[in-house]
């Protein structure tokens, strides 16, 4: 029952940020040259593309709770291939080309604290993946969390054998 607690305070807290990032206002604090407006637009979209394409592989058992459903089973096709959290991926790309277009400092603070706060979360959940699924853990170690190629970020639980 604590899990399940602290699952969906996780999901309020990210709620929060997004919320907090999208009702920023948009200011002036640096300039937008066309293409770095064109940047962000494409970033947004990227963003949305990628969270959508994720839930509908995921199907069924996809759940904003970052507590394993009991409906899912392991995906490791679509973006799950390269990503082990797509969505989280795309809420971070999604929220860059939006704080980019907002051009506000606090918007940029509230994006690095959900970036900070994803990594916290994605350790988190990951324990109970590894728990529920037993073949996450080896999932874990040939697909990068977050970033589909290299070794930045591959791994929630800092081991860099995992991408």
């Amino acid at each position: 029952m604590r899990r399940h607690a602290v699952a969906w305070g996780l999901v309020a807290i990210q709620g929060v940020l997004i919320v907090g990032i999208l009702l920023t206002p948009v200011g002036d604090a640096w300039p937008l040259p066309r293409a770095a407006a064109i940047l962000s637009n494409l970033l947004t979209w990227l963003g949305l593309g990628l969270v959508i394409w994720a839930i509908l592989v995921f199907g069924r058992g996809v759940t904003p709770s970052p507590m394993p459903s009991r409906k899912a089973h392991l995906q490791t096709r679509g973006p799950y291939r390269w990503i082990r959290h797509p969505m989280y991926t795309g809420v971070i790309v999604l929220m860059a080309g939006s704080t980019m277009g907002r051009r506000n400092w606090v918007a940029a603070g509230l994006w690095i604290l959900l970036l900070l706060f994803f990594l916290a979360k994605l350790r988190w959940e990951e324990r109970r993946l590894v728990e529920h699924y037993p073949g996450y853990d080896s999932y874990r170690m040939r697909v990068p969390a977050l970033v589909p190629c290299g070794r930045w970020f591959s791994s929630a639980e800092g081991d860099s054998s995992a991408g």
